[in-house]
């Protein structure tokens, strides 16, 4: 699963779905998995399907309650073919933004640039993901804790650092970014 930035095509193509949705949470998954389409509410979540034609923008519902429907068509779930997409509108425990099922050979479209970066900048994005930058009253606490970790000097981690703000991988606050989130994803 990708985090997408909200570009203005990626927007786009959320409008193109649910056209009353204005978040900018948006994820794709092409795995290429089948994608169970049951909407109805359980336990405070639900999700809403449509299906999206990429060359045409043409929009496909998929029925309300659709257990009944897709358990007729497709018991194990919905496979996504090439030149569409699925998108999906979750709730849970409140609006959980948009993800994009594709099918693998349609993803080329959609995928990120891949990124590389140094074993020190990893240090400091999987840190930046994962801790609070001041806990238990240490402040800079992704450094000490990297620091224990990996051994990575003050003079390093500084570098790595800012190495990744300049990149977008980090804003300039140190926190994470979508694009970070991505290279975490792939490296993990």
């Amino acid at each position: 699963m990708l985090h997408l930035d909200a570009t203005s095509d990626v927007r786009a193509m959320g409008r193109k779905a649910f056209p009353d949705y204005n978040g900018r949470k948006f994820k794709l998954d092409n795995s290429g998995r089948a994608v169970g389409v049951r909407s109805y509410w359980s336990g405070g979540s639900r999700s809403y399907f449509v299906i999206v034609e990429l060359a045409t923008g043409k929009r496909m519902d998929i029925p309300e309650n659709g257990s009944w429907f897709v358990a007729a068509v497709a018991p194990e779930g919905v496979k996504v073919e090439p030149g569409y997409v699925l998108v999906e509108h979750e709730y849970l425990m409140g609006d959980n933004g948009l993800t994009f099922y594709v099918n693998p050979e349609t993803a080329l479209g959609f995928l990120p640039d891949k990124v590389e970066v140094s074993e020190d900048e990893n240090i400091v994005l999987k840190a930046s993901w994962g801790l609070k930058n001041s806990y238990a009253g240490i402040k800079d606490y992704r450094f000490h804790e990297s620091r224990r970790d990996h051994g990575i000097t003050r003079g390093r981690w500084d570098t790595a650092k800012a190495a990744l703000i300049s990149r977008k991988l980090l804003n300039r606050a140190g926190a994470i970014t979508t694009s970070g989130k991505n290279v975490i994803g792939t490296t993990y």
